[in-house]
């Protein structure tokens, strides 16, 4: 069997882990609503590239779009504005977290995240609000780590819950119009990005915390 991981300190490295996933979350709620507010007639001008640039720069700063003077408010962004959309919050943030038997795969100093360390992630997540809302989000952690264990490749992350969200439960970001058309072009680019970002920041973080 590999040798489990051995943490500089078991608290502080899934503090730092799930933060991070949580702050990861954030940011492309974020990011997805400035996309949104681009979108919007006067906005043209501003490049939806620039956005993405700005944002995947750190995925981990939910404010690092707001010097880009793209007001997001209930003007410009009223559809994203009810408590249904508020969920899609959580739900990013459990799209994350449900991935993290993934962890498994990095090796630091010859040792591996064991189960239980990587559970004791995902529960931090939840506490701080991960939360499969309706069950927009068919992956689930148990079968994730099964998967994992068996060698086997999770499905690729896409923003496929997300459109489906939206069409049952703000139907105003369903209707076929060049905004929600371009909002669901760039989320799948976005969410794609998003993740592999963040899967790197966690390995990073991983050999960081591991001592050897």
């Amino acid at each position: 069997g590999e040798k489990t991981m051995n943490l500089i300190s078991e608290h502080t490295a899934y503090t730092r882990l799930s933060e991070t996933i949580v702050k990861a979350g954030v940011s492309l709620f974020n990011a997805v609503k400035y996309v949104y507010a681009v979108s919007a007639r006067d906005y043209y001008n501003i490049s939806v590239k620039d956005i993405f640039r700005i944002a995947l720069a750190d995925i981990t700063d939910a404010n690092a779009l707001y010097n880009t003077g793209i007001r997001v408010d209930k003007d410009n962004c009223a559809a994203m504005s009810s408590p249904e959309y508020e969920k899609v919050l959580s739900l990013m943030v459990y799209s994350f977290a449900v991935r993290l038997p993934q962890l498994r795969r990095v090796k630091t100093n010859g040792g591996v995240l064991s189960d239980k360390q990587i559970k004791a992630v995902y529960d931090m997540a939840v506490e701080k609000g991960a939360e499969n809302y309706d069950n927009a989000i068919e992956e689930d952690f148990d079968e994730n780590r099964r998967l994992v264990r068996m060698g086997r490749q999770l499905p690729p992350f896409d923003a496929e819950w997300y459109k489906s969200y939206i069409y049952t439960h703000v139907p105003e970001l369903a209707a076929i119009n060049n905004r929600n058309l371009f909002l669901a072009g760039s989320v799948d680019v976005l969410f794609a990005l998003y993740y592999s970002r963040l899967s790197e920041l966690l390995e990073g973080l991983l050999t960081e915390l591991s001592e050897n």
